[in-house]
C-alpha cells in the first residue's frame, strides 16, 4: 500500500520550490506496491489544499528505475521533465513518455508504471478529499 505524506499548507500562501536543491525532499515509499526494482522515490511538495479545491497536491516526483502498481485515487496530470516511463492502464491502453511529455488521467484508474531512467516529474493531482 502506497503511504502519502501529507504536509499543511495555507491554502492562500504562494508556494515555491526547485527540483535542483536538496532541500525539502521527503522519502515516498511504495511498500508492498512495488513488482520489481528499487525506485527510491522521492517528492518535494508544494501544495496539498486548494483556495477551491479540498484536495490539490502539487509537487515534484522521482523514481530510480524500477515497476509498480499505481493508484489514480483523484484526477492527476503531470509533465515528464526527465527520464523514460510507461504506464498500462488498467483499461489496457499503455502511455509511453519520455521528457516533454505529459499526461492528463482521470481518477478512479490504476495502472503498472514502468520506469526505465531516472526520472523526474512535476504533477498536480486534485479532486475531493479522500
Amino acid at each position: 500500500m502506497t503511504i502519502r505524506p501529507v504536509l499543511p499548507n495555507p491554502i492562500d500562501s504562494v508556494a515555491r520550490a526547485s527540483l535542483d536543491t536538496p532541500d525539502g525532499w521527503l522519502e515516498y515509499p511504495l511498500g508492498d506496491d512495488v513488482i520489481s526494482g528499487n525506485p527510491e522515490t522521492r517528492m518535494k511538495l508544494l501544495r496539498t489544499v486548494g483556495v477551491k479545491t479540498p484536495h490539490k497536491s502539487v509537487a515534484f516526483f522521482t523514481s530510480h528505475p524500477a515497476t509498480f502498481h499505481w493508484r489514480f485515487d483523484n484526477d492527476e496530470a503531470f509533465v515528464l521533465l526527465e527520464g523514460h516511463i510507461a504506464i498500462t492502464m488498467d483499461t489496457g491502453e499503455r502511455i509511453e513518455m519520455t521528457a516533454g511529455d505529459a499526461v492528463s488521467i482521470p481518477a478512479g484508474h490504476t495502472g503498472v508504471c514502468e520506469v526505465y531512467a531516472f526520472s523526474r516529474k512535476f504533477t498536480v493531482v486534485s479532486g475531493m478529499s479522500d
